[in-house]
């Protein structure tokens, strides 16, 4: 018997590894190209570096994903396998019962949710909430290094508090810079335009970073407190206008669910200072937390029955079958999470519908191929 858990359980336990190796790449490099890449077009002087930090961030997010699909491909190519080989009729020529043969997937399985549960609890919201401020910490770095390539060439730049800039970039200075000012309600308080200049970066007297700016040929516009309209106020031309703006980069007013901590969401599910939307929000997240950390067994039990009646042993096939089975479980999640703040919707209920659909399957299924 240990030898057929060790055959049975090695298989699953190698393939599972090499299929979330392969879905880890493939991931991280799909995230690295969906955020950044256009950060590092903007911008070909950012620190290099933070490629490195973001894989860093988004593996353990992948991975509550990453790790109940490898795991059902595993499943799927191993039974498969064993199915089409005739193996698992001599298994069950042999006396050994379902249950019996798929010891060693269980355990598996039991290991890998505790895995998953520990990532949902610990490394995914930590890694979230290093998310949230890693690009603003780069964009703040870059801008005491070299300002001017703080600002991308021919684009519209809102990353810093209360302005939108655009640019044309030159060689150590800009030969276009169009800059408008907003109040804290984002309507227009000022709107400069000047053919070019030089800017540097210098700390306040209260040690706060400032831009400064040099600019030619500029002229600046004033909204009439009054009127609150542009064209009220005579506009002001100069030939060198100084110029400072306060740097101050913009990040989120509040954290996420997503990135609080297990221990800030139980504390917070029944915060009556918050709003109804956001507790109901949190307690998706708790919901969502716990639902992913089952979705080995889930995909596990679903995965047997389906992997020894397909009878392929074609790598292909089985990552086909993985792959409509992943999509329609995981996209039943993903919608659910987006009604997170649908309070009439109960998504924290609704969280589990998925486990409950694919466990009642999986057992159904896995009950019909014991009785063969």
């Amino acid at each position: 018997m240990k030898i057929i858990d060790r055959y049975v359980g090695g298989q699953v336990l190698m393939s599972a590894f090499l299929a979330v190796t392969v879905l880890s790449v493939l991931f991280v490099v799909g995230g690295v190209l969906r955020e950044l890449l256009d950060q590092l077009v903007a911008r070909p002087d950012l620190d290099l570096g933070i490629i490195w930090k973001f894989i860093a961030a988004i593996l353990p997010m992948s991975l509550r994903l990453i790790i109940p699909w490898g795991f059902l491909i595993a499943i799927l190519l191993v039974f498969g396998r064993l199915s089409a080989d005739n193996e698992f009729i001599a298994l069950r020529m042999s006396g050994m019962s379902m249950g019996r043969i798929c010891l060693p997937v269980w355990l598996l399985a039991v290991l890998l949710t505790a895995t998953t549960f520990w990532i949902n609890m610990k490394m995914a919201p930590e890694a979230k909430k290093s998310m949230e401020t890693l690009l603003p910490d780069m964009i703040a770095e870059l801008a005491e290094k070299d300002p001017i390539a703080l600002f991308p060439d021919r684009a519209v730049m809102s990353e810093i508090a209360g302005y939108k800039v655009y640019a044309k970039r030159g060689e150590g200075r800009m030969n276009t810079f169009i800059g408008i000012e907003f109040d804290k309600r984002w309507v227009p308080l000022r709107f400069l335009c000047s053919q070019g200049g030089t800017v540097k970066s210098e700390l306040d007297e209260g040690g706060s970073p400032v831009l400064e700016f040099e600019l030619e040929k500029a002229g600046i516009e004033v909204r009439a407190e009054e009127s609150g309209e542009f064209h009220v106020v005579q506009p002001l031309f100069m030939e060198k206008m100084p110029f400072s703006m306060p740097f101050s980069i913009l990040r989120p007013q509040k954290m996420k669910p997503e990135a609080l901590s297990w221990k800030e969401l139980m504390s917070n599910q029944n915060n009556k200072s918050l709003r109804r939307e956001d507790r109901t929000s949190i307690k998706t997240e708790i919901s969502m937390r716990l639902a992913f950390s089952l979705a080995c067994v889930t995909l596990g039990l679903i995965g047997i029955p389906l992997g020894i009646t397909a009878q392929r042993r074609e790598t292909s096939v089985g990552f086909a079958i993985s792959l409509g089975i992943g999509i329609v479980y995981f996209a039943l999640m993903v919608l659910i999470e987006m009604m997170r703040e649908e309070s009439n919707l109960y998504p924290y209920l609704l969280a589990w519908l998925p486990n409950l659909i694919f466990l009642g399957l999986g057992i159904r299924m896995f009950r019909g191929l014991s009785r063969r």
